[in-house]
């Protein structure tokens, strides 16, 4: 039997996905605004016919809208939105992040993570001790971690790149109760920028538990930094007389930008303000803000394209798969077998 409530949070979501207003979608449909409201709330219903114009214009098999039984409530982000991010681009990626949390579920049930929440309200910790906290718990020790999609995604995150380039934001987590965190890293994001986003976002996701404020922003960049390089593992490191040429071994050794790097010795008290602001200077003058010397490889999502492919060899066919996500297969290929064709 199908679940009003469920099947309207759906509806809700896939409108917002696609990026359209109630009014919109009544016009399309000649279904009224007040009606296309209470079918979103799961407090009314429409014939067979409509809903399957819905579906067609909402891009789904009309079938997603009588077999949906799970919550497609809307996604809490950790990402602290922009002044100038405009608030339906917000709505879109939260049911972004919505839909991929519900599909991955239906597709693969529930998955559990060995990620734990921490309390920093407290006091007792900052955030640097609760990234060698949690270092510890992945098993990373005080090693450069290889790969941090990896690290991740062997916890039980789910990791997908995502369009993100309209929200201005590089990367977004959302991680609900007895669930496993999903993470959108943008498709837009450098390689070397984007190890620092995905430990940004785990800071956040074990750290907060609602919209990022600005101390919050701060938090988690002060997790990302020491999640990726320990301090106690880079001042014995730091170069004594430290040049562009001795800091790439670093950059090789630890996955981290130059200007991360700058900035972590900063930090560190390694370098004054006064070298902090040549060492920008320089790497500017020489375009480096831009692309750096040995770039770092880009760390594509894997986990969940390899549990899809094994489910396709194990005899399921695509259709089968993308009609449990609530998709048409071309959609449901580019969406999870994209990155790894």
């Amino acid at each position: 039997m199908t679940n009003p409530k469920a099947r309207g949070e759906l509806l809700e979501a896939l409108r917002l996905s696609r990026g359209l207003t109630q009014v919109q979608l009544s016009n399309a449909t000649e279904i009224s605004q007040a009606t296309l409201s209470k079918l979103e709330s799961g407090h009314a219903d429409v014939i067979a016919d409509k809903w399957g114009q819905i579906a067609d214009l909402l891009g789904v098999p009309t079938n997603a809208f009588y077999d949906i039984k799970h919550s497609v409530a809307p996604a809490r982000i950790f990402h602290r939105k922009r002044k100038t991010t405009p608030q339906n681009a917000v709505r879109k990626v939260g049911a972004d992040l919505a839909l991929a949390r519900l599909r991955v579920n239906d597709l693969l049930g529930q998955r559990h993570t060995t990620l734990r929440r921490h309390d920093l309200d407290g006091g007792f910790n900052t955030p640097q001790e609760l990234a060698l906290l949690v270092r510890d718990e992945l098993g990373a020790g005080r090693e450069p971690i290889g790969n941090v999609v990896t690290l991740l995604e062997s916890a039980g995150a789910v990791v997908l790149r995502w369009p993100l380039d309209e929200i201005q934001v590089d990367a977004v987590a959302s991680w609900e109760e007895d669930a496993a965190p999903v993470i959108l890293v943008g498709e837009h994001v450098p390689a070397d920028r984007q190890r620092f986003t995905m430990a940004h976002e785990l800071g956040h996701a074990v750290m907060h538990d609602a919209d990022a404020t600005e101390d919050q922003e701060r938090e988690a960049d002060a997790f990302a930094s020491e999640f990726l390089l320990p301090g106690e593992c880079l001042r014995p490191e730091w170069p004594a007389a430290a040049t562009i040429e001795s800091l790439i071994p670093l950059k090789r050794r630890w996955g981290l930008s130059l200007s991360a790097l700058i900035r972590r010795a900063l930090d560190l008290s390694l370098i004054s303000e006064r070298e902090y602001r040549a060492w920008s200077i320089n790497l500017s003058t020489k375009g480096m803000h831009r692309r750096e010397p040995e770039p770092t490889e880009r760390e594509n999502p894997a986990a969940l394209s390899a549990a899809i492919r094994a489910a396709l060899d194990s005899g399921i066919s695509l259709d089968e798969l993308a009609s449990r996500a609530y998709m048409y297969p071309q959609e449901f290929e580019l969406t999870f077998l994209e990155e790894t064709a």
